[in-house]
């Protein structure tokens, strides 16, 4: 079949437009197919992103349980510790102290300015510490001399000292007031010895209250997140103190008794 140029013209060009058309497809097609592609690798993206974000709540697990310590066995606590061993320590020791001071005062025929340490006046309505008003010196081995800074309270200063309970006999000498440390009777002594006791009591009171409190502190720590392992090794520490501070008060007061009863 023979085809007039016009017929042929047609046909080429109707087989150019076909073949742009065919390429314009296979293009979207390709297009599309990449979409497609990277759509799925954003899924595996975004499935990634969901295990980074469980690692990501793993290491802040992580943390926090660095942070907390745990109540688990071999935990390692980094709260605040609201209990302070040393503290505790450094409080006992101040408590034996302050009772082994008031031993001083308490010593059986012989001269010693700590004896009327003590002793409070009564000064305007309020009562003053002896030792605020004079001067307390040593005049021999029997003998006190209370040099007053202000003469009209020296009447004052021989009153209270009489009335102290100190077993005293005070002289009120111009100035002063003169202290003669009698020989003591067994009964001074033991009335010593009684006061010392009842001192040695008060003072093992406040450190077991001192144990106590320590105690209380370490189950609120306990709570707040430290290790179990910790915990028990600072009550078994916080014991260990309380029993040596007893037991030097204990030592201080046979002590004390023995020197009482022996001058």
């Amino acid at each position: 079949m023979v085809h007039s140029p016009l017929c042929m013209a047609t046909i080429q060009s109707n087989r150019t437009l076909l073949m742009k058309k065919m390429a314009l497809m296979t293009t979207s097609t390709t297009a599309a197919s990449q979409v497609r592609n990277y759509a799925k690798k954003g899924g595996k993206a975004a499935k990634g992103g969901k295990k980074n974000s469980k690692d990501d709540d793993d290491d802040d697990d992580f943390e926090d349980s660095k942070g907390k310590g745990g109540k688990g066995k071999g935990g390692s606590a980094t709260v605040a510790a609201t209990f302070d061993a040393d503290d505790m320590g450094k409080k006992m020791g101040q408590c034996l102290e302050h009772l082994k001071r008031e031993f001083t005062t308490m010593r059986a025929g012989t001269a010693n300015p700590a004896i009327l340490d003590p002793v409070m006046v009564r000064v305007e309505g309020k009562m003053v510490p002896l030792r605020d008003l004079a001067q307390v010196a040593i005049k021999d081995a029997k003998t006190l001399m209370v040099n007053v800074h202000d003469p009209e309270l020296t009447s004052a200063i021989e009153k209270a000292i009489r009335e102290a309970g100190l077993n005293l006999n005070p002289i009120a000498d111009n100035k002063a007031v003169r202290v003669p440390v009698p020989k003591p009777t067994k009964e001074f002594r033991e009335s010593l010895v009684k006061m010392a006791s009842t001192s040695t009591e008060k003072t093992k009171t406040i450190i077991r209250k001192m144990r106590q409190d320590g105690m209380k502190d370490l189950k609120k720590d306990l709570k707040a997140g430290m290790g179990e392992d910790e915990n028990y090794a600072l009550e078994k520490k916080a014991q260990t103190l309380h029993d040596k501070y007893i037991k030097d008060a204990d030592d201080a007061l046979k002590a004390k008794t023995k020197e009482i009863m022996a001058n």
